[in-house]
Formats: structure tokens, sequence, C-alpha cells
């Protein structure tokens, strides 16, 4: 009698799992507008800081405090990615060096200075603190970065982040 009872009850199982929720299939309706959005310079408690996939630059968000949001960003990109990042795969490609990079907001950007020469970077790295700044700067998407070398003088490389998270010469004076 214990067999029969367990082949009804695993019919019946069956049977109400084949018969569905009973919702019907429907059609996509239109919800409104996109969201759409993004940090913003003022007034965001949020900094956008760029680490490394295999894909390319991945933004993340971290927490900001009061205050100039550059020097912030960029010691949050100069700590890397936290152990959670490390664990969903996000690296950083910017070397060890003496000291760390130091910026500061000009109009319409940012203007950083690098313990390193860009030709010993990946151009990766590259994009990494010029999307970084670029995102913690007041330009918005349109942000200038004067990207400034040890050695190099005050000839500043003009690069902008692109809407891939990759540094693009501006066309006035930037790298190529």
């Amino acid at each position: 009698m214990p067999g029969v009872l367990c082949r009804t009850v695993a019919v019946m199982v069956a049977a109400a799992t084949l018969a569905g929720c009973g919702i019907t299939d429907t059609d996509a309706h239109p919800a409104g507008q996109v969201v759409r959005g993004s940090l913003t310079a003022s007034g965001s408690s949020l900094l956008r800081v760029y680490f490394v996939t295999p894909q390319g630059t991945w933004p993340v968000s971290r927490p900001a405090l009061a205050g100039d949001r550059l020097p912030q960003a960029m010691k949050a990109l100069w700590a890397g990615p936290t152990a959670g990042e490390r664990a969903r795969g996000l690296i950083t490609h910017l070397p060890a060096a003496a000291r760390p990079i130091q910026a500061r907001a000009t109009e319409g950007g940012a203007e950083v200075r690098l313990p390193w020469l860009v030709r010993d970077l990946r151009s990766v790295a590259v994009s990494q603190i010029v999307c970084t700044a670029a995102a913690a700067s007041d330009g918005g998407g349109d942000a200038v970065i004067e990207v400034l070398e040890p050695g190099m003088g005050d000839h500043p490389w003009q690069v902008r982040c692109d809407e891939n998270g990759t540094a693009e010469p501006t066309g006035r004076g930037g790298f190529s």
C-alpha cells in the first residue's frame, strides 16, 4: 500500500507541474521612458573608479566624502579593487610606484601627474587613470584630462574617456 500512495502522490505532483501556474502569455507593453542617469560630480555620494576585466575597463562605485572628489577617486584607484571586486574578476594594471598619482581639477577636466612614463604603462592602465579622473572631474562626459609625466616638462597629453571606458586623444596635443 505505501508504494501505491507514493505513486499517487508522484502522479499528482507531475500533473500539477504540467498544468502550469495559470498565467497566460502576454505581449510586451511600453512602460515609459528608459531610465537614465549617471554619477555626477556635484551632489553625488558615489565615485566612479575604473578597474580591468578581460574585456577592458569596468567602472565600480565607491562612497564619496564631502569635498574634492578627484583626490578621493585617485586614492581609491591607487588602492585597487576590493576583495569582493577581485572575487568578481576585477584587477588593476597600475604598477607599483614610490608615490601615488597626483590630480587636481581644472576648468573642464583635470590635470593628472603620473609617477611613471606613459610609454611604460599598458594602454588599459592609462584608460583606468583617465576615465577615473574624468568621472570625478567637473567636466562631465567632455572632460579633458591633461596627463603629465615625470621629466617631461609642462606639456601635457590631452585625452578624454570615451563611452567605452578607453582613453583617447583629444586632438589637442594628445598622445598617439
